[in-house]
């Protein structure tokens, strides 16, 4: 019988699970066409509905909302004679699909203890973007940690695995421990895309920006521009350009893959690292731009109409802030929900009190939120953000020493 990625047994034909066992990998590796691999595996068996479950899981992650739907639907349909294993992980995944995160993470843990190397099953889970990830909890970096620590010995040597816990380590202040286990990765998978971008994390922890910076440079010269990391990583490129004191090319590379409509990448990542490259260019020196801010807000408003996803409604804020937005501002801050929507709200007000220039205010707002703003979700990297803009509010509002003193105590 067929075997998956893990070892487990596909009930499918030999066709069906090689096309499978190609889309898992390319979607476990963040690497273009897991999505062709899965319609070729249900073209071979169009009664195999973990395919369909698994094109599900790549929909929604690529931010084809209504092609998810429809695929994991399909897969419900064909749900009736598969193994023990493979009706679980659609248990999982169609939780995952229907946004039940906390259904979702009880089902994952109770199937991870009767197949602890099921990497799909457990894929929702990792990463800052996961269901730890956006859990609106404070702690949730060191939960996460803890429970992939559980899993450790039993997926061994596998690439995948290695990556996502190597960036739990970054991510809960082991740099090099979680580089090391991204090297590993890297050299079993060489072309692992996120365990391209999770090193570069490291890097970034670790203050490395001119290695990272040529590293990463170099790593996606042959990655294709439509790949799902892509945008992404050129982000991290541009953010190193502009700590290196490249001015222009931190923009080319803005104008080029990051900034709406430049690239094709997940709605997520573009809302988010376009305003979030806005801002760290002007920490950099760069000139306010209302227009580009505009066109940030803008693309936010269409892509993510309605609150709910703390980490977007954060950079929607920021984005109407710097934008002068007032009416686009009032609207998403009224429709805020979720765990997280208090700490939301306060760092919107953070924002709009920033982009009006009363520094005072601003870093007001900011300091209670500091000690816990992994809640919103997103990476320390990305986090970092608001940081950096609490010491320039103290600095803007006359408090040099106040700001010098803060700076010197992240760097500890």
């Amino acid at each position: 019988m067929a075997q998956d990625r893990n070892g487990y047994a596909l009930t499918t034909n030999d066709d069906a699970a090689d096309a499978y066992n190609s889309g898992l990998d390319k979607l476990l590796s963040a690497n273009a066409g897991a999505a062709v691999d899965f319609e070729r595996a249900i073209a071979a068996d169009p009664d195999y509905a973990p395919a369909y479950a698994a094109l599900a899981r790549e929909r929604q992650i690529v931010g084809d909302r209504a092609r998810a739907k429809s695929a994991i639907a399909a897969a419900r349909e064909k749900a009736s004679k598969f193994s023990e294993r493979e009706a679980g992980l659609l248990a999982c995944l169609s939780l995952v699909l229907d946004g039940k995160g906390a259904e979702a993470l009880a089902a994952i843990q109770a199937h991870m203890k009767e197949f602890p190397r099921d990497a799909l099953a457990l894929s929702p889970v990792c990463g800052v973007f996961g269901i730890y990830g956006f859990s609106g909890r404070a702690g949730r970096d060191t939960e996460l940690r803890a429970y992939l620590d559980t899993l450790e010995v039993g997926f061994g040597d596998d690439w995948w695995f290695l990556v996502q816990h190597g960036f739990a380590r970054i991510e809960t202040g082991d740099a090099a421990g979680g580089a090391a286990k991204v090297d590993r990765a890297m050299e079993l998978f060489p072309r692992e895309a996120n365990g391209a971008h999770i090193r570069a994390h490291a890097h970034y922890e670790m203050g490395e920006s001119q290695t990272g910076y040529a590293a990463l440079t170099e790593w996606i010269k042959p990655y294709p521009r439509d790949a799902l990391m892509y945008c992404h990583l050129d982000w991290h490129r541009a953010l190193w350009a502009l700590d290196l004191g490249k001015a222009d090319d931190a923009w080319a590379i803005y104008r080029a893959s990051v900034a709406p409509g430049a690239l094709w990448g997940p709605s997520l990542n573009v809302a988010t690292d376009a305003a979030s490259f806005l801002l760290r260019a002007e920490f950099a020196g760069a000139k306010r731009d209302r227009q580009e801010w505009k066109r940030v807000a803008d693309y936010i408003r269409a892509e993510f109409p309605r609150a709910g996803i703390a980490f977007v409604d954060v950079h929607a804020l920021l984005a109407a802030s710097m934008a002068g937005d007032e009416d686009g501002f009032i609207e998403r801050k009224s429709g805020l929900r979720g765990p997280a929507v208090d700490m939301v709200a306060g760092l919107g007000e953070a924002f709009r009190a920033y982009a009006k220039g009363d520094y005072r205010s601003a870093a007001a707002y900011l300091a209670p939120l500091l000690a816990t703003h992994e809640r919103i979700g997103g990476s320390r990297a990305q986090r970092d953000l608001l940081e950096q803009l609490y010491a320039q509010a103290l600095r803007h509002a006359g408090r040099d020493a106040d700001a010098e003193a803060y700076e010197k105590s992240r760097r500890r």
